[in-house]
Formats: C-alpha cells, structure tokens, sequence
C-alpha cells in the first residue's frame, strides 16, 4: 500500500532535473545523427567510397582464384610440413643414437676425469711431469695393466734411475716391480707414491719441446668469442737418422661429433695467421677424449706434422687447420635460399632470361657448404642470373 502510494506522489510530483537533462540529451544526439544522414560531410564521403572500393578489390580477388605464384608457395609449405612431420614420426636413426650414446659416455669420462683432476688440485698433487713417448698417456696406468703407454713409463723410469731394483723389466706390463718403481719416482719427486700415474700426472712428448708465448692479448682464463682459433704451434727436436732434427707440429682439438672425419696420415691445410697455407699430415689422434671449455663440447686432440717449417716469428701463435672431407671440382653453386621446392617433388631455380622473364629450370642438389648448395643442370652454367628471394 505504502509503495504503491509513494509511485503515485511521484507521478503527480513531475520529472526530476536530471530526468530533464538527460532526455533533452537524447534528442541532440538523434538530431544530430539524423543531421549527419540528410548533410554528409566530404570526408565522410571519401572513406565510405575507400571502403566500396575495398569491397570491389576483396570480391575480386575471391571470383579470380589464387595467383601461380600463391599456389606454388603454398605447395612448398605444405611440403615442408610434410618433411617436418616425416622426420618427427621417424625418429633418430641408428646412427644417430649410436652417436648419442658415444656422447654420453665421453662426457662421462669427462666428468669422471675432471673430479679426478679436482681432487687432485685439492691435495696440491697436480704436477705434470713431461717424460719421452709416442703414445699419448689417455689412462691412470696402475698394477694389472699393459700396453705402449706402459713401456713407455718404465723407458723413462728406468733413464731417471728408478728401475735398478730386481725384477724390474722393460717389457709394457704394470707389474709389482714396475710399480715399485713408481714410487720411488713419485717419493723423489715430491708426489703420493700411490703407484699409479694418471693423465694428470704426466705428458708423453715425442722428443724435446720448445712452445713459444701466449698470442698477444690472450691470457689464461680469458673467455674467447666464437670461431677463435685455438691450435697452437710449437717446435720438436727428434732424433732423425743420428742427428736431432726440428720439425714443427700443430696441436688442434677436433669435435668428438666430427671425429669419423679425421684418421691418421691424412693432408690437411694450415693457415698461419699472416694468411699462408702450408699442407700437413695428421699423425697421431689421442683416444681420450676432453672437453672444449670455449664450445662446451667434447673434443679429442690430434698432433698435425707440418710438411715444411714455419717462420719462427709464429712459434707459440695461434693457427687455423682446415680438413676437407669431400672435394669437387669445378662445382656450380648457387645461394641455398634460391632453391624453391616443387610440388611435384625437388627442387629449381627461378632464372632471368635475356629478354627479362623468368623461368624455373628443375636441378639435382649436391653439397652444402657456407649457405651455398652445388647443383646440377643440363640448361644451367657458370654466370646465369638466377633470382634469390630476399
């Protein structure tokens, strides 16, 4: 009763001014939307033509189809797509795994090597001792244990006067005479006389060495940037038919993932640093692998004989070694990014022709080397103009 009788004042009482305010709003507004419709304004003319003519071009291009062009485009993508999915559902091949686990277990090692290598340097036992030998030391050589590294220990053993005890024999197996005797060796010199020699113990140099200075401007510790080159040069004297002989020797690190490239007694090249070649024979690979503190990967480490001497002033300095794995003579390449790939399947080139017009001549694909790719063609040869997307 009470609500139904305060409506009735309300009513009775009229609009309230803000009820007027806003109703006299609401009629300038539907004026001036109506004065807009009757009286347009030029700019509001140009953009609704701008938006026909827009119209006009979107039906157009729906009652033409696709371009050539945007076909073939979509094709490559659909292909690339297909590639992408085809080596996700294959997987890794053998190979590949094969590689994986090989990885894992140098970085094993590695790992196994460097906390050995640590307790080492925590007991302050972290001398290296150069002795004379041909076979790298890749293994703590310890009592049951035999081979050249081990032949090559009691040589030096013997020379330094260690192995006069009886019992004692040159003969490459780590027995308890042999292991006596590294003990007095490790007892003379200031070691743990433990009777075992580990990597970190000693260095196997074929002949006297002389290793010139550091490159200018590289410290020990210094974090390099990528792609610096890290093999260094140095001189060994050898004895070579009754007289000593120098011959220099470059000491590179190869990646372990490129390590099927590499074998004994194969040419490579040797860039010194004021940009001369001179040839060079791998002649020995250490089978233990280490770890490349500037690319975080494993390595192994390979000695290269060079085939004639240096000039001195490079002793010590920083080189580049280039292995070439497959060579062709008198390739014809192309930028890689001038590949298109066919719908049909392969690959062309987009070529300019004398009058202008291009055309896609198909083409087999060889090597890829520095964003280049050889290919090969009947219709193609040195100096045609091809087109490289941007």
């Amino acid at each position: 009763m009470l609500s139904a009788q305060e409506a009735l004042a309300d009513l009775l009482g009229g609009a309230s001014a803000a009820e007027l305010d806003e109703a006299e709003a609401e009629v300038q507004a539907a004026l001036e939307a109506l004065d807009a419709i009757e009286n347009p304004t030029e700019a509001a003319r140009m953009a609704a033509r701008a938006e026909l003519a827009n119209a006009k071009e979107a039906l157009d291009d729906l009652q033409d189809g696709p371009t050539a062009a945007e076909i073939e485009l979509a094709g490559a993508t659909v292909l690339a797509a297909e590639d992408t999915l085809d080596d996700l559902m294959a997987g890794h091949s053998p190979e590949e795994i094969e590689a994986f686990e090989a990885s894992v277990v140098s970085a094993e090692a590695a790992v196994a090597s460097a906390e050995a290598d640590l307790a080492e340097l925590g007991a302050g036992q972290n001398s290296l001792i150069v002795m004379y030998g041909s076979t790298p030391a890749y293994r703590t050589m310890k009592l049951g244990l035999s081979g050249d590294d081990v032949r090559q220990l009691e040589e030096n053993l013997a020379e330094l006067g260690h192995g006069d005890e009886d019992g004692f024999a040159i003969d490459g197996v780590f027995d308890e005479a042999t292991g006596a005797a590294v003990r007095r060796w490790q007892e003379a010199s200031g070691q743990d006389p433990d009777g075992m020699v580990g990597v970190a113990d000693i260095l196997f140099v074929a002949g006297p060495v002389r290793v010139g200075s550091w490159s200018q401007g590289i410290e020990v510790g210094q974090q390099l940037a990528a792609e610096t080159a890290l093999a260094t040069l140095t001189v060994i004297q050898a004895p070579v038919d009754g007289q000593m002989s120098t011959t220099q020797r470059v000491i590179a690190q190869v990646p372990l993932s490129d390590r099927d490239l590499v074998s004994e007694g194969i040419i490579v090249n040797v860039e010194l640093p004021d940009d001369t070649d001179i040839a060079g024979t791998l002649t020995s690979i250490n089978p233990s692998p280490v770890l490349d503190e500037q690319t975080g990967e494993n390595a192994v480490e390979v000695t290269i004989l060079l085939a004639e001497p240096a000039s001195e002033v490079w002793i010590g300095a920083t080189v580049d070694v280039e292995i070439t794995e497959t060579l062709i003579e008198d390739a014809l390449v192309v930028p890689a990014t001038a590949l298109l790939a066919l719908v049909e399947g392969g690959y062309a080139v987009e070529v300019v022709a004398e009058d202008g017009s291009l055309r896609l001549i198909g083409v087999e694909t060889g090597l890829f080397v520095d964003g280049d790719v050889e290919v090969r063609s009947p219709e193609l040869s040195a100096g045609i103009s091809v087109v490289v997307p941007r």
